[in-house]
């Protein structure tokens, strides 16, 4: 690979990343991982030059001497993470800015070995990733699917890219964000048919920008709000233009019943409080995941709003018979935090897709713990109500309309279910 990165011809991999790139578009820190770090690299990279174009973008060695990232660097200093990491050197001296690229900066692996526990599941990559939130960067860590304490490092970032690997046994539980299997094809040409690339004159401009902006980022996220001051003076980043729109779906079609029990309508458990409405599923299920143990009774809901039908993906909490029991919750997620006092809200909701059910028994904890398990090992997340009898019964979604309830009946009914749309009744267990 040529060193001249405004004139190389880009990989196979490196393509490939650049066709995975919109779905981390949402995200601000993730980690692309493979068995082989070579591809990882590649497919970093590639995702690293797309997103350089509307947003800064850093990619940082956590294997060790990766030749696409060092190859890249005009300097002959070698300091870099691990330096950081161990010895206290700031970002701002490990950053290298990649020539001829705009908003693309590369940060090696350092002099020390950067393949280590103490470095890769060091709790700092979780300010680090709340800095760079901050500033509207990207943080693109690469490195190998048997890295110590990787686990760790993917709790303390939005997600993983897994690159050539089916599976990553050493991070069960991480959220993918993308699956990259193979590289792309590339088109032959011949040099005299390549056009050049025109030098980035304006690079140096928003490079004097970069470093500074995410170290009061990372002064932020420890707690000192007045240094946002200094960044403000900063230039706005480049604004991402908009791409063109997924064709748009044909009106959903599917017949929904009315509620098969409409006798319950009056006693429905129809207040909830809505978390967030993200455009991504992904974003959605991540915040799920991320305070599941302080959302009671939490679902992911596709809800198609607007004349378009464009879906979102509502997150909701609690499932209450009176509103005042929704407020109780929402002024409880918000004094501990997981809300800002001007985020959620309380909907009426009282509508859901009876998915399953369990009759009354003594070990009815043990066994709606498991059945839950077993249906999100499929993919499908449920939550429950107990009812009156002691009894459980299993739903998916809130909705507050029946109409709004099709896209996510079709799903089910994909994946081999029969849901029934009902008036949700019972409490949170």
């Amino acid at each position: 690979m040529s060193g001249e990165s405004g004139s190389r011809r880009a990989t196979g991999w490196e393509e490939a990343g650049r066709s995975a790139a919109p779905m981390i578009n949402n995200y601000f820190a993730v980690a692309v991982v493979s068995s082989d770090p070579l591809a990882a690299a590649e497919v970093a990279l590639g995702m690293a030059r797309s997103e350089a174009q509307y947003r800064r973008t850093v990619v940082g060695d956590l294997v060790g001497d990766l030749a696409p990232l060092t190859q890249l660097v005009k300097s002959d200093d070698p300091h870099g993470i691990s330096d950081s990491f161990l010895y206290g050197i700031s970002l701002s001296s490990i950053g290298r800015e990649v020539p001829g690229e705009k908003n693309l900066v590369v940060m090696l692996s350092g002099t020390e070995p950067v393949f280590d526990n103490e470095i890769i599941a060091n709790r700092r990559w979780e300010r680090l990733a709340a800095g760079f939130g901050e500033v509207g960067a990207l943080l693109i860590l690469v490195a190998q699917s048997d890295s110590p304490g990787l686990a760790t490092l993917l709790d303390n970032l939005n997600g993983v890219v897994i690159v050539k690997d089916l599976e990553l046994p050493a991070a069960p539980d991480a959220l993918v964000l993308a699956r990259v299997a193979a590289p792309a094809r590339l088109t032959v040409q011949s040099e005299k048919e390549e056009p050049p690339v025109p030098a980035q004159p304006e690079a140096a401009r928003f490079s004097k920008f970069l470093w500074p902006a995410i170290g009061v980022a990372i002064i932020v996220a420890a707690g000192a709000v007045a240094s946002l001051g200094y960044f403000a003076k900063s230039p706005p980043p480049p604004v991402r233009q908009p791409r063109r729109p997924p064709p748009i779906a044909a009106a959903e079609t599917l017949y929904v019943p009315p509620p098969a029990n409409p006798e319950d309508a009056a006693s429905a458990a129809a207040f909830s409080v809505e978390v967030l409405a993200a455009n991504t599923a992904e974003a959605a299920n991540f915040e799920l995941r991320r305070h599941q143990a302080v959302l009671p009774s939490a679902t992911v809901t596709p809800v198609p709003i607007g004349a378009e039908r464009a879906t979102w993906y509502k997150l909701t909490a609690g499932a209450f018979p009176e509103r005042r029991q929704a407020d109780s919750l929402l002024a409880a997620l918000r004094a501990a935090k997981t809300l800002d006092d001007s985020s959620g809200s309380v909907i009426h909701a009282p509508l859901a897709l009876l998915v399953d059910s369990l009759p009354s028994q003594s070990g009815i904890n043990a066994e709606l713990k498991k059945t839950i398990d077993d249906y999100s090992a499929r993919g499908i997340n449920l939550y429950a109500l107990i009812q009156r009898d002691g009894g459980a019964r299993l739903y998916s979604g809130a909705f507050q309309t029946t109409d709004q309830a099709g896209g996510l009946l079709k799903t089910l009914r994909a994946a081999g279910l029969k849901p029934v749309l009902v008036y949700r009744t019972g409490v949170t267990p």
